[in-house]
Parts: C-alpha cells; sequence; structure tokens
C-alpha cells in the first residue's frame, strides 16, 4: 500500500486539499501501477507559528506562505 505525505503551512481549502490528494493518488496509480484504493495521502498542516525556511518563521516572513483561495 503506497503512502505519500505532504506536509503544509495551515490554510488550504478543503477543495485545494480534495483536488491535491486526487491528482497524488493519480500519479501513484499511474506510475507504481496499484489501485486508487489502496493508496493512502496523509496531509499534515502546521501553523506557520511552528514552520520555518532559511531560519525564518513563515509567520515572520514578509510574503504570506500560502496563497489563499479566492
Amino acid at each position: 500500500m503506497p503512502e505519500v505525505y505532504v506536509h503544509a503551512v495551515k490554510g488550504r481549502t478543503q477543495e485545494q486539499k480534495r483536488a491535491l490528494v486526487k491528482d497524488i493518488t493519480d500519479a501513484v496509480v499511474k506510475n507504481f501501477n496499484a489501485p486508487a484504493d489502496a493508496v493512502v495521502v496523509s496531509i499534515i498542516e502546521t501553523e506557520a507559528t511552528s514552520k520555518a525556511k532559511g531560519g525564518v518563521l513563515f509567520s515572520e516572513m514578509s510574503a504570506p506562505p500560502v496563497a489563499k483561495a479566492s
């Protein structure tokens, strides 16, 4: 059973997450020749105050790390 973990800062909509897990599942089915119902995708969300890049917390960066859907 293939498992894929996606780590991201909180802020995506349910629709964005649904589309992402569908695309990931399709890619695993295509490339690993696995049935879709065997593919597990987990989205692990973190607060912007608990994730950093280049030594700077995402919450303190000038540009937001997550593009909000309109």
